[in-house]
């Protein structure tokens, strides 16, 4: 971490969360303040692609609501 690139913060944790990522820190050889943010950071990369993948999911369903709509004014024409 660059401290150069980072703003102090406080956070408040329930003392087994802190203990769950203060024993996951010391399997990784971090400091507890180093895990937080690894979780963090993989939380937001993770909800980033799901939500991706949702908006591409949403815009398929939507074309495919647009093609049927297209069709059935077409077919509605004749």
């Amino acid at each position: 971490m660059n401290p150069v690139q980072t703003i102090n913060t406080q956070v408040k944790l329930p003392i087994n969360l802190y203990q769950a990522i203060s024993q996951q820190a010391e399997a990784h050889g971090q400091s507890v303040n180093n895990e937080i943010v690894s979780l963090l950071s993989y939380l937001i990369i993770e909800t980033s692609s799901e939500l991706a993948q949702e908006f591409a999911d949403w815009e398929a369903a939507s074309d495919e609501d647009w093609l049927n709509l297209e069709e059935k004014l077409a077919s509605e024409k004749v």
